[in-house]
């Protein structure tokens, strides 16, 4: 899935069903163009968030 910007990227984030792959890929999108601070805030909050399992659909995951 490709974003215009970050806030795009975000609404989606915020508005898309839980777990679904939009929502996922908004996610990693967001850890991976915020702001140092910001991107800390998100990492914590996918780690709790993210499962990986058979069905994981993040292709790439979070990279520090």
């Amino acid at each position: 899935m490709e974003f215009e910007s970050f806030e795009q990227a975000l609404t989606i984030c915020m508005t898309a069903e839980e777990g679904s792959p939009e929502q996922v890929a908004s996610m990693l999108y967001c850890l991976e163009n915020a702001p140092p601070d910001l991107r800390e805030m998100l990492q914590a909050r996918f780690a709790g968030f993210h499962k990986h399992g058979s069905n994981c659909c993040c292709d790439g995951h979070v990279k520090k």
